[in-house]
């Protein structure tokens, strides 16, 4: 006896992968707007999440995406980004130096170096359109420059610290390119005063503090700079470094500049490192400290002198610019 065939079902409609693809993608676009993401890192994102949300609509015999699925892609996809920079954050050497530090930047042409402030890390490549490279500084140039340079890299040959130059090779021309346009009449020291003063470490990521006692005050440059740069005009009291002290180490530092954060008193600066756990250099004017007898005292480094004021509520209280 004939029977009449039962009759098969429908296909099931399938999701279009070129729509859910380009959902995914465009919330990956959304959360990284720098595009500092890798093209491995960004195909690895849009396969696994469009991947997720296919399976889902399959499911469910669903062609359309819904809210559900637009929230799913809207979190995991901002997850998945911030987790893959953090890790390319973390993967990265820390830097020597942080903001507002001051260095000595090598700008090419015949200065060559020029000192300044660093203002930010980390910064994007402009001249990279993959938002892939890293600039490690951009330095505000002191004048007459005064311009804003980015630093392609952490290393000592493209950037240094500013310190009291005369331990290291080239310490005269670093101390020359330092002096300022307009340099301080008044001075903080005398001959013959004990004084701690900032210089190069045993490695390129350290500077500390060095005791010692000034020999000269306003020592003229001239002759070694007319014999070092004879191009340039040394006349005049722009070629007179504020201070050389004969360093208790054995060798003698010129100080380019009369700033506390070059030189200081002795008595409120002990020699040793300029730097706290994690690399961020102790270069605040004013300074509170633990007396013998249990007081506390802020020391201004500037001014030399010292009062009397309540200790601090935390660590961080300890310092102020």
């Amino acid at each position: 006896m004939w029977q009449q065939p039962e009759p098969q079902p429908e296909p099931r409609a399938m999701p279009d992968r070129l729509m859910v693809e380009d959902a995914v993608a465009a919330e990956i676009q959304y959360a990284d707007p720098s595009q500092k993401l890798s093209p491995a890192a960004f195909q690895d994102m849009l396969d696994g999440v469009a991947r997720r949300v296919l399976d889902c609509m399959s499911d469910e015999g669903r062609t359309e995406l819904n809210e559900e699925d637009r929230g799913f892609i809207l979190r995991r996809v901002r997850k998945m980004v911030s987790d893959e920079i953090a890790s390319q954050l973390r993967g990265r050497p820390s830097l020597r130096f942080v903001r507002f530090d001051r260095v000595l930047c090598n700008i090419g042409g015949k200065r060559k170096w020029a000192p300044g402030t660093v203002q930010s890390l980390n910064e994007e490549d402009p001249s990279d359109p993959t938002g892939q490279n890293v600039l490690p500084y951009v330095v505000k140039i002191d004048p007459p420059n005064g311009r804003l340079i980015s630093v392609p890299c952490d290393e000592e040959s493209h950037v240094r610290a500013e310190v009291c130059f005369g331990t290291r090779s080239n310490s005269l021309r670093f101390t020359l390119c330092c002096l300022p346009l307009r340099p301080d009449k008044a001075r903080r020291f005398r001959e013959g005063e004990r004084v701690a003063c900032a210089i190069e470490g045993a490695d390129e990521r350290s500077t500390i503090w060095a005791a010692g006692t000034v020999i000269d005050v306003d020592r003229c440059l001239e002759s070694d700079a007319s014999a070092l740069i004879p191009e340039r005009d040394w006349t005049g009291e722009g070629c007179k470094a504020p201070y050389r002290v004969q360093l208790d180490a054995g060798c003698k530092v010129l100080v380019h500049r009369d700033e506390h954060w070059l030189i200081r008193d002795l008595r409120f600066q002990p020699d040793g490192s300029r730097q706290v756990a994690g690399g961020r250099r102790c270069l605040a004017r004013l300074k509170r400290r633990a007396l013998a007898d249990g007081q506390w005292e802020v020391v201004d480094h500037t001014t030399r002198k010292a009062r009397a004021c309540a200790p601090p509520e935390s660590d961080d209280d300890e310092e102020t610019d």
